[in-house]
This record gives structure tokens, C-alpha cells and sequence, in this order.
């Protein structure tokens, strides 16, 4: 049976680490939950395991997207609601579900619960697909016995988060597609088009100007040195994704993302609408404050983000109100902090956190629409200074060789 090392956090948010024989990463996720441990990591001490848990979720279909996640809870939803047992709602599932992974979790969980298992073990068995978050709200709903009301706020969740998702890519798509095209456009001139110029230019023997020659010069270092600057490309490329894997690295990079002039204002922006969303969630699903702010903080996929929100449930343990602890916080602005006391004063927490989120989400949709009309100039400045440098190397001693055409 293969060993494990572990990282969790109990309901008082404290860190567990440990190591423990199991027989898979999936059967000790369960039982770390059982224990009301929320896994953060668990890694297999043999290596071997990594390779044949990506070889099985490769052929089973991919990852599951949070669409069909959202789609999985809102039929659940309907389907537990009109009384439909659960083992029978998630074979119907199975047979529709879109991906082979979806389907073959949901087959999973319905073995698991034919072999005497309850509903949240059974889902606890795919951590790769249902999220901490998601199996806490369903725990509380399972022992509160409203079921169907934890599945309609984890779709409420799901649709939030896959609709941030969509709008960062969709403001980011168009500036990226076109820096992508503006590096295969100097990469293709200077491997293709300026050497064929440059041929013509020495059996010519005309005297080129500075702009020609360092294009000329550049197109060379590319033609000539080309297998060194791939090896030294992959060298400095393998090292960043080395080190950003790193928990330092990962910190680091987080920490230094909110400092970019623009983005980091719409990155904060977005990781208190992501916190602030999930936070109410967990609170109106009757997770514990303690538990909802440690699931929330491994929800938010920024480590600079997650270790501050860690930091205020230490805080909060040693006897500290939500709002102190957010207060000793690098993430919150004064406005949040007033928002949160007052909240914390009349008892209204979670109905405040979803106005701050709605106000986020406006902030956020203006910020993505002006970052994306300040970088599309900027973008098409540069594509026009490349085609008109160019021009400049190119057309100019071709004018040249015109006029000494003519004149001979």
C-alpha cells in the first residue's frame, strides 16, 4: 500500500501535516474529510503514482469544467427537490454527463453509495473534480437535510465563478491574439523575409543605411544562432516554471502580480470578488465561519491571496473579530473594512458580502474594459512601429537601386 504525505486544515483552521498508508490520494482525501480535515495537498511519496493518476485522467476524459459542474448541481437540485432518490438522479446524470470524467465520477459515487457509503464520502473520492468547497456545502446540507437547497446555492457558486472566469478571458483574448501575432510577425521577417533582402542588397553593392545594416545584423544573430537561442530560451523558460512551482515562487509571483501598474488594481479587485462571493456563500450555507474562510482561502488559486486570508483565521483563533483580523490584511481597502463591521454590528455578514461583490463585479467589468482600451492602442503602436521600421530597412535601398536604375 503506498504512503502518502498530507497538508489539511481542521474546522479551527489550524495546519495538519502528516503521513499515512492509503490506497489511493482519492481514499485518503476521504477519510482526512470523515476527520473534518479539508485537504490542502496530498502528494505520494513514490512518484510513480503523479504519472498514473495524469495517464488516467488523461484518457478519461480531461478536466471538468465549471459549467458542467454548474449544470451537475442545478439538476441535482431539480431532482432531489422533486424526491427522485439520489443513487437514481446520479445514474441519469452519468448517462447525459458531457465529459468521461463527469461520468465516470458519477458512476463512482453511485457504487460507492450502493456499498453503504453516504453521498459526501462518495464525492470525496474525486477531489480532482469536487472542490473542498463544494463537499462542505453539501455535508451541511446532508446533515441539515436540505439537500437540495446546498445543491442550488453550489450552482449559484458555480455559475458566479464561471462567469468571472469567462469575463477575464474574454477582455484578455483580443490583446493577446494580437501580441502573439505581432512576435510571429517579427520572427517570421527576420528568419525569412530580411535575409532574401539582405542577398539582393549585397549583389548590389549599394551603401545601406543604419536601419538596414542593424536589421540585417539582427536577421543574422536569428539565422546563425538560432539552435543556441532555443536551448537558452528553454533553459530560462524551465527554470521560471521550476522556481513559480515552488511554494516561494508561487508566493512571490502572486505577491508581485498585484504591484503591475493596472493589472495588479484588477487582479485585488477580482480576488475580493472571487472571496467575497464564496464567503457568502459558505456563511448562508451554514459552514462555520472558521471552516468557510479556510475553504474560501484554497478556493481563490492565488497563493499571496490564500496565505493572507489564512492569516486572518489565525487571527480570529486567537480571539481577534472578522473585521480586526481583515484589518491586519494586505487585501482590503478601508471601504471593505467598513463594510465588514457594520456587518459584523447588525449580524447581516453575508448579505454585505454579496453587495460588496456586486460592486466588485461592476468595478471589475469597467476595469477590464479599460485595461483592454488602453492596451489596444498601445498594441497597435507597436505593430505600426515594426512595420514601419520595416519599411524604413526595406523600401529604402530598394528606392535607392531604383534611382540608380534610372540614372544608368
Amino acid at each position: 500500500m503506498p504512503t502518502f504525505n498530507f497538508e489539511g486544515r481542521n474546522p479551527e483552521g489550524k495546519l495538519m501535516i502528516g503521513k499515512r498508508l492509503s490506497q489511493s490520494a482519492d481514499t485518503l482525501s476521504a477519510q482526512l474529510l470523515k476527520e473534518r480535515i479539508t485537504p490542502i495537498r496530498i502528494t505520494p511519496i513514490n512518484a510513480e503514482t503523479d504519472y498514473l493518476d495524469a495517464i488516467k485522467g488523461f484518457f478519461s476524459g480531461g478536466k471538468v469544467s465549471l459549467e458542467e459542474l454548474g449544470l451537475f448541481s442545478r439538476q441535482m437540485h431539480a431532482l432531489v427537490k422533486t424526491g427522485v432518490p439520489i443513487t437514481a438522479a446520479l445514474r441519469q446524470l452519468a448517462e447525459n454527463a458531457r465529459s468521461a470524467r463527469m461520468a465516470n465520477a458519477l458512476y463512482g459515487i453511485v457504487e460507492k453509495l450502493e456499498g453503504g457509503q453516504d453521498l459526501v464520502t462518495a464525492m470525496s473520492a474525486y477531489p480532482k473534480i469536487f472542490t473542498p468547497i463544494m463537499i462542505s456545502m453539501v455535508r451541511v446540507g446532508q446533515s441539515s437535510g436540505r439537500l437540495d437547497e446546498a445543491f442550488l446555492r453550489l450552482n449559484q457558486y458555480l455559475e458566479l465563478e464561471a462567469s468571472g472566469m469567462k469575463r477575464v478571458k474574454a477582455a484578455l483574448r483580443y490583446p493577446a491574439v494580437v501580441f502573439v501575432s505581432v512576435i510571429c510577425a517579427i520572427i517570421f521577417i527576420n528568419i525569412l523575409v530580411i535575409p532574401t533582402f539582405s542577398k539582393i542588397f549585397t549583389q548590389a553593392n549599394l551603401e545601406l543605411p543604419t536601419a538596414t545594416r542593424i536589421m540585417i545584423a539582427i536577421s543574422q544573430f536569428f539565422v546563425e544562432q538560432w539552435p543556441y537561442l532555443l536551448v537558452a530560451l528553454a533553459i530560462i523558460v524551465g527554470s521560471l516554471i521550476y522556481y513559480f512551482r515552488t511554494p516561494r515562487g508561487k508566493y512571490n509571483w502572486y505577491r508581485y502580480q498585484f504591484k503591475i501598474p493596472g493589472f495588479g488594481d484588477v487582479l485585488r479587485r477580482t480576488v475580493l470578488l472571487r472571496f467575497s462571493q464564496a464567503f457568502a456563500i459558505t456563511i448562508e450555507s451554514g459552514i462555520p465561519l472558521l471552516e468557510g474562510l479556510t475553504l474560501v482561502a484554497h478556493t481563490i488559486n492565488n497563493t499571496y491571496a490564500e496565505q493572507e486570508i489564512l492569516d486572518m483565521c489565525e487571527s480570529i483563533r486567537h480571539g481577534n473579530n472578522l473585521t480586526q483580523s481583515a484589518a491586519g490584511s494586505k487585501l482590503f481597502t478601508p471601504l471593505e473594512l467598513q463594510m465588514l463591521s457594520v456587518s459584523e454590528e447588525t449580524g447581516e455578514l453575508s448579505q454585505m458580502l454579496n453587495e460588496v461583490a456586486n460592486y466588485y463585479r461592476r468595478e471589475v467589468d469597467y476595469d477590464l474594459k479599460r485595461l483592454n482600451d488602453m492596451i489596444e492602442p498601445m498594441l497597435i503602436v507597436l505593430l505600426a512601429i515594426v512595420v514601419l521600421i520595416l519599411a524604413f530597412s526595406v523600401y529604402l535601398p530598394i528606392w535607392d537601386m531604383v534611382k540608380m536604375a534610372h540614372h544608368g
